[in-house]
């Protein structure tokens, strides 16, 4: 994450009217595995990025004193961790600014002496909670999450309300399964932006949050994983940046769409072009070739071949782009941000309350329902001439079947 952030920044700092503002990054990190700590270093060290990675458990360490320090977090922490002490965190404003996460029971188990020990029910909440309070009042986070957390019940409930009801959290996206090596379970994520933070008890019918559902969005890799293309990215990024108010960023993809096209289009043209002049060029084979005519012949359909290959993928790029177009110009004609049925929803509060606080994308952007072209009539008419041949199969079901009784009873005497 470290190393995309740099390359992030650098590709901002080339596509900016400014090529000479400077984008200082340093970059700050906790991990609980000493390993991975060194590779983390190793990482930071090859790449030119400046900062720091520290051996630490989050849950009982803070060797950056993290709350209110950074202008970005990410993270992908580890889901449903159980077992966390919850004495240490319970009293730490890092994890208790939005709530605690507890168990309905008082007490969750036993110590090695006797002594009560209470733990969280799993640190989900206590990251979410983590990630929020580390934030700068104009910072900005974006997580990975378990999908069990968008609809988390009891504190961890009253939790997420707490967050939304302060205008925390800012965008929410489902992401399509096997889209992890080591997992197959899908995902979500959340993105927080202290900006919107508000006081909920004076300002809290302002709460907005963007849905987003990605489950159809992916690029099959192989049977057991999925991704997304660069533009898979580009699409949903442009889709908050409209939700945000940031019209040109719509107009400056699809040019730069477009531009891919033309270029893919012109460059198969002209790979067509240098095939027919090599047909057009090409001597007759004889009818008794030499070795080496043979071998001459093999390398011109090699190269041939080579020219064929080549100028199908660009024609299949020039496609490709022009469905990208396609996609986003269907779902936002008018340039402007807009709910898309299947695909986004920006939600009101009152919205959000119907749901009873989820954050499951899915609650809200509903699904799309492919239209038959059938009236009323024409609709009941087809099931009914379903539910006779369904009757009249039933019934010659049933007498195929006494018929084959009946040979039993005759095959047995």
């Amino acid at each position: 994450m470290f190393v995309q952030s740099k390359n992030f920044v650098e590709q901002r700092k080339r596509k900016s009217n400014d090529p000479d503002q400077v984008i200082d990054l340093y970059v700050e990190g906790c991990e609980r595995t000493r390993d991975t700590v060194k590779l983390a270093q190793m990482n930071l060290v090859l790449n030119g990025l400046r900062g720091e990675v520290k051996l630490a458990n989050s849950y009982y360490n803070d060797p950056f004193d993290a709350f209110g320090r950074y202008d970005y977090v990410l993270a992908n922490p580890p889901f449903n961790v159980d077992e966390v002490k919850l004495e240490p965190v319970k009293n730490d404003r890092r994890f208790n600014t939005y709530g605690i996460p507890q168990n309905k029971s008082k007490v969750a188990g036993k110590g090695k002496e006797g002594k009560d020990k209470d733990t969280v029910p799993n640190a989900n909440y206590l990251w979410i909670n983590l990630f929020a309070t580390s934030l700068k009042p104009t910072g900005r986070a974006g997580l990975v999450m378990a999908n069990s957390a968008s609809d988390a019940r009891h504190s961890e409930a009253d939790i997420r309300r707490t967050l939304i009801r302060h205008g925390l959290i800012d965008v929410m996206v489902t992401l399509p399964k096997n889209m992890f090596y080591t997992v197959t379970l899908p995902a979500t994520l959340w993105f927080f932006d202290r900006n919107r933070e508000i006081n909920p008890d004076e300002a809290a019918q302002q709460v907005k949050v963007l849905f987003i559902d990605c489950r159809n969005i992916f690029r099959q890799i192989d049977r057991a994983h999925r991704d997304f293309t660069p533009e898979h990215i580009q699409n949903l990024a442009t889709i908050v940046r409209l939700y945000r108010g940031e019209t040109a960023r719509l107009a400056e993809l699809l040019e730069q769409y477009r531009s891919e096209a033309e270029h893919h289009d012109r460059e198969a043209a002209g790979l067509a072009g240098t095939m027919d002049t090599h047909k057009k060029d090409r001597q007759p084979q004889p009818t008794n070739p030499t070795s080496a005519e043979k071998a001459a012949n093999n390398r011109q359909q090699r190269d041939d071949d080579t020219l064929k290959t080549d100028q199908q993928h660009h024609a299949d790029r020039a496609a490709y782009f022009r469905t990208q177009i396609a996609w986003l110009t269907e779902r936002f004609p008018n340039g402007v941000y807009e709910d898309v049925t299947g695909l986004c929803k920006a939600a009101t509060l009152a919205e959000i309350e119907e749901q009873d606080y989820s954050l499951n994308p899915g609650r809200y952007v509903g699904v799309v329902i492919e239209e038959d072209g059938l009236t009323e009539a024409e609709f009941r008419e087809e099931m009914t001439l379903a539910h006779d041949e369904l009757a009249a199969l039933n019934a010659r079901a049933a007498a195929l079947e006494n018929l084959i009784l009946e040979n039993f009873k005759m095959v047995g005497g």
